[in-house]
């Protein structure tokens, strides 16, 4: 886990120097090392975060000594023991141990038909100087992130576009595109590009080739998601089937040489990852769990409960309200943008509080909801096919009555309430952004973009349909890029079983019948934990995630400072929306309207970007 850092194109003497500067910005990401490699046209540096290997063979830049070839590696390759052995067969000969060097060797034997093979995260740079051929890759699901900007003088690469900023100011402009659909879709990184002009994001599943003679870099997409559900699965060996991989995604992410614990919130998802974890562990892992202060103890009581089954020791990190709005001045650092979840103020704590005990690897429970239909949507969603489907009056008012049970025993019923009038009549929708959402603040002549349209082909399913979506355009992204952002501003690798390649797979040919098998969100993972120990919590009615007071804080007298803040006059924010409407807004946060204080933390991490990271200049570090 580390930060790369690559420029290919005509450089000058102080280039390099320049170079290095621009690397150093990224050495929060890979505090243990550093390494440059310059020939004529390329550079390429390397940040390490020492995880695999701890040993100098495990430096980078990585050069094969017999072609000659380089790497820039950023991530982890989860099967790199199986594929050392396959490497062996063919021939390779090793000289540590390190993901990174099977990574290397994987890529000159199998060249991009390597990819398929790779089991992990990865944003990865591989050089071939006697082929004048660069391969660029991202992960599957965009776990590591990848940023590019190609011109007359080049192209050049970053794990975060501050280090592309360092080296190319031009580029520190708004892309309009990107903010809109960020403050107005709800979309981050929908259409590949960052919030900064001209520095694109390498698309999830996607590599790239570039021909430094003519400049073209060329992407194309490596994996997509499976095209059928497999009707013909059973309950039983549903149950079989996710016991084996999810099992198995677990255990080879608990391969480290440093200390590996984990993010129990005492949901399903990192509960169900401590319930794998501890059948495969050689000691329990330490646990880690926010609380806040003024009596608010956050899943602290489920994740006590979770932690002794497992026989765990469980640490609670307390994420205070003194201090919150600096530190989310921080993390827009760190994000290089806007976000629109709070859980990034909880988050940063417990990271900092882990590496703080040595704890570089933190296991997490990401991307279960967005797979297995976790969020009331998805029930919601069913419920309504549901009744478009059936004829039989009685037999229909029996189902929706179960079906609704299982909505108030899961979710909110006030959500509840809000998804169905959403899905239901899309006007409502529409009314209430007018009132509380974006629209309701733009100045006249802002337009939004049109939405982007979903790669993938039509369902019949609509809930498999919105998964699929919001696994890989929606909602997960935005997850994704700031628990990366989080955990590498502390220098702390988070790892995602839920992310185990095989096992979305596998959740995506889930068939409809068992996604609310007993009208159960959810209901493979609670089975999973029932048979493992964990019952309490698989039998637990509620979802809350990670509930956090910053909505309340926004609200609060020292929320006047969130006042000044987005009515200062000099605000570039003020180009899209208008001051007056934004006062009506925080008013209304104020008052409690639903949804508010989503659209007003959203502003406040614009705001925060716009002043930390285009209208001045980056400083050398923000942890």
């Amino acid at each position: 886990m580390c930060g790369i850092l690559g420029w290919f194109g005509r450089h000058e003497a102080a280039d390099a120097g320049r170079f290095g500067a621009a690397l150093d910005l990224l050495a929060h990401r890979g505090p243990d090392d550093r390494g440059v490699f310059a020939a004529p046209g390329v550079l390429l540096g390397h940040r390490r975060l020492s995880i695999l290997d701890l040993s100098p063979a495990g430096h980078q830049p990585m050069v094969e000594p017999a072609s000659g070839a380089v790497i820039v590696f950023n991530g982890e390759i989860y099967n790199h023991v199986e594929l050392r052995a396959e490497l062996e067969g063919l021939g390779h000969q090793f000289f540590g141990h390190s993901d990174t060097e099977v990574l290397l060797h994987a890529l000159i034997e199998w060249g991009d038909r390597a990819l398929p093979r790779l089991n992990g995260m990865w944003a990865f740079a591989f050089w071939q100087p006697s082929k004048q051929h660069l391969l660029l890759a991202r992960d599957r699901f965009g776990v590591k992130p990848l940023y590019f900007r190609n011109g007359h003088d080049g192209l050049a690469f970053a794990s975060e576009p501050k280090a592309l900023l360092a080296l190319f100011p031009q580029h520190r402009a708004v892309s309009e595109t990107a903010l809109l659909d960020f403050l107005g879709n709800n979309l981050l990184y929908a259409r590949g590009d960052s919030f900064y002009l001209g520095i694109h994001v390498m698309p999830p599943a996607h590599c790239a080739t570039y021909e430094a003679g003519t400049g073209k870099l060329r992407l194309s997409r490596y994996w997509d998601y499976p095209a059928n559900t497999d009707e013909a699965l059973s309950a039983e060996d549903a149950r079989a089937q996710f016991d084996a991989l999810f099992t198995d995604a677990v255990r080879v992410r608990l391969r480290s040489d440093v200390p590996v614990g984990l993010t129990l919130s005492g949901g399903l998802d990192s509960t169900g990852v401590l319930a794998a974890a501890s059948r495969h562990a050689a000691k329990p892992l330490v646990c880690y769990t926010s609380v806040y202060g003024e009596g608010e103890s956050g899943e602290l009581p489920w994740a006590k409960l979770a932690s002794d089954a497992a026989h765990s020791p469980l640490i609670a990190v307390s994420a205070p309200q003194e201090g919150w709005l600096d530190t989310l001045r921080k993390v827009a650092w760190h994000m290089d943008g806007p976000g629109y979840s709070p859980a990034v103020y909880p988050l940063w704590h417990l990271m900092q509080h882990a590496r703080g005990d040595g704890v570089a690897v933190l296991l997490e429970g990401q991307g279960a909801d967005e797979a297995l239909a976790g969020y009331p949507q998805y029930a919601v969603l069913e419920l309504l096919g549901y009744l478009s489907g059936k004829s039989d009056q009685r037999r229909c008012l029996d189902g929706v009555l179960e079906r609704l049970r299982a909505l108030r025993h899961s979710f909110s019923p006030r959500w509840a309430l809000a998804w169905s009038a959403r899905e239901i009549s899309p006007m409502l929708l529409r009314w209430h952004r007018r009132r509380v959402g974006f629209q309701s603040l733009m100045r006249d002549g802002v337009r939004l973009p049109p939405l982007p349209e979903h790669h993938g082909e039509m369902d019949a399913d609509p809930v498999r349909q919105r998964l699929m979506a919001d696994h890989s355009l929606t909602i997960l992204p935005g997850l994704l890029h700031y628990g990366d952002a989080i955990s590498m501003a502390h220098g702390v690798e988070a790892r995602n079983p839920f992310l185990d390649y095989r096992l979305v797979e596998w959740m995506f040919s889930l068939p409809a019948k068992l996604r609310f098998n007993r009208n159960e969100t959810k209901w493979v993972l609670r089975e999973y934990l029932r048979a493992h120990g964990q019952r309490s919590i698989g039998n637990r009615p509620d979802k809350k995630g990670y509930p956090t007071p910053v909505g309340k804080w926004l609200a609060s007298e020292q929320g006047r400072e969130v006042e000044r803040l987005l009515l200062d006059r000099h605000s570039l924010l003020h180009q899209w929306c208008d001051p007056g409407k934004i006062k009506r807004l925080i008013e209304q946060n104020r008052k409690g309207v639903m949804a508010a204080e989503h659209h007003v933390y959203k502003l406040v991490t614009t705001q925060l970007w716009l002043r930390e990271c285009v209208q001045a200049e980056q400083p050398s570090s923000r942890v």
